[in-house]
């Protein structure tokens, strides 16, 4: 992560020095220009590297990687240019370079965004006057705007599972980023499983990697949700298990399923 950042650090620094350079006041502010793009342009050159290696991992929207892939080369060839031109002493060619590498890194650093956190990562968690302000519609979790007596009608997947991968496990394993090869958004998608193996086993969630994953040891490598990501609850991993011990059906309801009391308690504390 430092090594992605401090490049973008410098350059949008760089970039505020010059900028504050054009004011009398401060017109020394870029003193240190050269020092910054000694270190700046091949620290942009490794970062973009590193970002194609980390790419062939796979598990994200095609198209939002290849526009993030090649906008971040973009930047670190202009980044390169700006540098040379800096030390060539072609100062009006060096800040125009310079400041077509910044917009090019906004650009490149909010498709990044979106492809770790998912392209709703700037107003997902906005305060509601703003998303109502930007016509964003909030989408209710099921399983927090339904009592149980209600949910009793609805398939079990529907009302109940597919809620906990929602709000745990799909901005992983979704449309727009898909690791492991493993999707969750859909009932289909995950009795498929990830390039790895099966995500569940019916019958037995003992056996099944989506448990045993989420019952490791958070600092666990395998562990899922990674440390940092909304972890889940107890009382969803009851759910999970109790679900696949059931048979992992998609249409049945709960009352056809018969939840023991312990189920009915997991739901109410959701």
């Amino acid at each position: 992560m430092l090594l992605v950042h401090l490049p973008i650090g410098m350059l949008a620094a760089l970039a505020t020095l010059e900028i504050a350079a054009w004011i009398p006041r401060f017109k020394n502010a870029n003193a240190s220009a050269g020092f910054v793009l000694a270190l700046a342009a091949p620290l942009a050159v490794v970062t973009a590297i590193c970002g194609w290696l980390l790419s062939l991992g796979g598990g994200y929207d095609e198209t939002l990687l290849a526009w993030h892939k090649w906008l971040g080369t973009f930047t670190a060839v202009t980044a390169v240019m700006a540098a040379i031109l800096f030390w060539r002493r072609n100062f009006f060619a060096y800040r125009a370079s310079l400041f077509i590498t910044v917009g090019l890194l906004m650009v490149a650093g909010h498709l990044g965004g979106s492809l770790t956190h998912g392209s709703d990562y700037l107003t997902r968690y906005a305060p509601e006057p703003i998303k109502k302000l930007l016509g964003i519609t909030a989408v209710k979790n099921t399983s927090a705007t339904v009592s149980v007596n209600e949910l009793r009608a609805l398939p079990v997947f529907i009302g109940v599972i597919e809620p906990i991968f929602e709000s745990k496990c799909v901005k992983c394993h979704g449309a727009e980023k898909t690791k492991g090869g493993l999707r969750l958004d859909s009932f289909a998608a995950l009795l498929k499983g990830g390039m790895d193996d099966v995500a569940i086993k019916s019958g037995n969630a003992a056996q099944s990697p989506i448990v045993q994953r989420a019952l490791l040891p958070v600092g666990d490598d395998d562990h899922m949700p990674p440390d940092g990501k909304p972890q889940l609850t107890a009382s969803e991993i009851a759910l999970l298990k109790w679900w696949i011990n059931a048979g992992a059906p998609e249409t049945n309801t709960l009352d056809s399923l018969q939840p023991p009391a312990k189920i009915l308690a997991a739901l109410s504390a959701r």
